[in-house]
């Protein structure tokens, strides 16, 4: 009989694959984009990103001995439950930084990044047993909570500024003049978020990913796509240029977000199907963000919203590991009505 393995997520298929190898593989990833934030805006780079690794490495690390201390064991400086050892902690830190303004005060940085680890996954018993993204949680905390703090205010939940251009006026291309689609693709004299302007960067981090099989390729291909296919049905039904689903694709970070993000492997669907889902109803909860919300940009928020549902993309009576035809039929049917139901909000807009 084979031996059944009982552990919490991260869920590896690749026998020899584990957790530092894989969080090791984005931090090699994230390296691109860090050295060109670190280039394009000097030492604030520097300032936030060692303030945000060093604050959750500190948190978790208290956490954990006062958890020991708790339990009345023996103080070890070296604590078994840390995850410094396989760049989990110094992972999520690098993310959370880079999805910061360049002018983000450093006791805000810490404050985020202390309440996205313990708040998002530390009280949820560790690494593999969170439901939210810290890094996620985080930026998002101190959006509402220090929103006139920020350089560019709330529309830089994910370095959104083109996007927070046209928030007045959505459909007005001619406010996005400033900013062109090449800016955008490179990340050049496109202000926002110190690590996710460069398209071309990101995409190359993620590449870097897929060829070490330490990516999940379906849920970013069905986030991005499914903004793509909703910013070009407005498009057709306004009679707007194609640039527009280009704004939308490029700008915020839509791409960011998908590639390091939602792709993270304790908070994501395990089986194919629920990947694919999942990404989906990323990208419809961000485009509708986009559209309707407040906020210029939903990438952040629709992260947390479908963290909170990935328990139920893997529940096992409705779970498959291949998508029958009863599902592909339902499933279209899904994706025709999210488009009409967008196009009927649009025209009240």
């Amino acid at each position: 009989m084979p031996k059944i393995v009982r552990k919490t997520s991260p869920y590896l298929r690749r026998p020899k694959a584990n957790v530092t190898r894989m969080m090791r593989d984005v931090f090699i990833a994230l390296l691109p984009v860090t050295i060109f934030a670190i280039y394009k805006f000097g030492m604030a780079a520097v300032m936030i990103i060692s303030v945000s690794i060093l604050s959750m490495m500190a948190a978790e690390y208290i956490y954990y001995q006062l958890v020991d201390k708790l339990d009345d064991e023996k103080f070890k400086w070296k604590n078994k439950s840390f995850t410094l050892y396989n760049f989990s902690t110094i992972t999520s830190g690098l993310i959370y930084a880079l999805i910061l303004p360049d002018a983000t005060p450093w006791f805000v940085v810490m404050i985020g990044a202390v309440f996205g680890v313990v708040f998002g996954k530390l009280i949820f018993g560790g690494l593999g047993q969170n439901i939210f993204n810290p890094a996620a949680l985080g930026r998002v905390f101190i959006v509402v909570s220090f929103g006139t703090l920020m350089t560019f205010d709330v529309d830089t939940v994910a370095g959104a500024t083109p996007l927070g251009v046209i928030n007045d006026d959505i459909f007005n291309l001619a406010l996005l003049s400033d900013f062109s689609i090449m800016n955008l693709f490179t990340g050049m004299a496109i202000p926002g978020s110190i690590g996710e302007m460069s398209v071309i960067l990101i995409l190359i981090g993620g590449a870097y990913l897929a060829l070490r099989t330490s990516f999940e390729v379906r849920i970013p291909i069905a986030f991005i796509g499914t903004v793509a296919l909703l910013a070009g049905a407005v498009a057709i039904y306004k009679g707007i240029s194609y640039e527009y689903v280009l704004f939308h694709v490029f700008s915020g970070g839509l791409i960011f977000g998908a590639i390091f993000m939602a792709t993270d492997p304790i908070t994501s669907p395990i089986t194919m199907p629920g990947r694919i889902y999942f990404g989906f109803a990323l990208g419809f909860l961000t485009f509708i963000i986009r559209i309707f919300g407040a906020y210029p940009e939903g990438v952040m928020f629709a992260i947390l919203i479908m963290n909170m549902f990935v328990s139920s993309f893997d529940y096992y009576k409705w779970t498959n590991s291949k998508i029958t035809r009863r599902q592909k039929i339902i499933f279209s049917i899904v994706i025709l009505l999210s488009i009409a139901v967008t196009l009927v909000g649009v025209s009240y807009v």
